[in-house]
């Protein structure tokens, strides 16, 4: 047992002084020189006074879910922020990071992994995700026994290469030896259709994977996600400036002779919109009179039939002007009208 000053010395009576002694015992120089700066700092009552927190050898940090997104115009962002926030609402603890901020030395410790990511063009990754496919794809990604995953990927069906980013991140996770939690997503513009019920089977398996965070555990706190418009729920604004552009060679602008280029501003005072960088603003103008005639005349629907659209009804023609928009069809518009009509050239 270490020696203790004389009582003279050492203003304690014996019993705490049989208590000190016990405590130092078989201490090493470096943990008596830490206890002896504790000890100052609790004379001074300054900072030092509060030891450094030690986790409890039976309680283990609880384990947690990462979101990581790959987002060019913002779609991804969005839908894996609303994924966290439904994720801490629910008890589990979060982390949400851009794929261009993760870690990627902390891929081979991760137990949960979401990932949100789009597609652009003609197969091409987000730029902000680039670095870390390239990582994935090369020999120095590590093995993944132990991560479970679900990908969720978003894009235009339209291009050739739907949802291929998410495809080849899939199939790369699963190659690495991680674990599938649900064959990968692919969402097109009518995003929410897919990411809605996505989101809600990756929750029920995220909060059976991770069960309950173990006492005295953190939830990452997460900014609250507003409401943000979209097709479903758009917002109105004031056209305060239309310039044509056309013609004038203004700032470079020539464009071609059917073609009319116009500076437009809004008005969006009460909108409630907040711009970030990556954000896009899709405007949503009715379609002219003559192609909504054109459409019926091509079709020989009903103009006067009655559509239900949400909870209203109204006639075809007035259904076609403002609430749809009328362009090229999408591959499940056309898979649809292949299969009503029995024509598998279309699809």
């Amino acid at each position: 047992m270490p020696s203790l000053p004389d009582a003279l010395a050492l203003p304690l009576p014996e019993p705490r002084r049989a208590q000190l002694a016990a405590a130092l015992e078989g201490l090493d120089r470096d943990a008596l020189w830490w206890i002896s700066g504790y000890a100052a700092g609790l004379a001074r009552g300054g900072a030092a006074a509060a030891p450094p927190a030690t986790p409890a050898a039976a309680s283990p940090p609880a384990a947690s879910l990462t979101i990581v997104h790959g987002s060019q115009t913002g779609n991804a962002r969005r839908e894996a922020e609303r994924l966290a926030a439904a994720a801490e609402a629910a008890g589990l603890a979060v982390r949400v990071l851009a794929a261009g901020a993760y870690p990627q030395r902390e891929l081979a410790k991760e137990r949960l992994l979401y990932v949100v990511i789009s597609t652009q063009g003609e197969g091409d990754p987000p730029d902000d995700a680039v670095a870390l496919l390239e990582f994935l794809g090369s020999r120095r990604a590590p093995k993944l026994p132990e991560l479970h995953y679900a990908v969720l990927g978003l894009g235009d069906s339209s291009y050739p290469q739907f949802c291929a980013i998410g495809d080849r991140l899939d199939a790369r996770l699963a190659e690495l030896g991680a674990r599938r939690v649900l064959p990968a997503a692919q969402a097109d513009l009518d995003i929410e259709t897919v990411a809605g019920p996505w989101r809600e089977r990756v929750l029920a398996e995220a909060r059976a994977l991770l069960a309950r965070p173990a006492a005295g555990g953190t939830v990452t706190p997460l900014r609250v996600v507003p409401h943000v418009p979209a097709p479903a729920g758009p917002v109105e604004a004031e056209v305060v400036a239309n310039q044509p552009l056309s013609g004038r060679g203004l700032r470079g602008v020539h464009a071609p002779a059917d073609k009319d280029v116009r500076h437009i501003e809004l008005l969006l005072d009460g909108a409630g919109l907040a711009y970030e960088p990556g954000d896009a603003l899709a405007v949503h103008a009715p379609n002219d009179a003559a192609a909504a005639a054109a459409v019926l005349a091509a079709t020989g629907l009903d103009a006067d039939a009655e559509v239900v659209l949400g909870d209203a009804r109204l006639p075809l023609r007035e259904a076609l002007r403002p609430a749809r928009e009328l362009g090229r069809p999408a591959r499940p518009c056309l898979a649809a009208h292949a299969a009503r009509a029995g024509a598998g050239a279309l699809t």
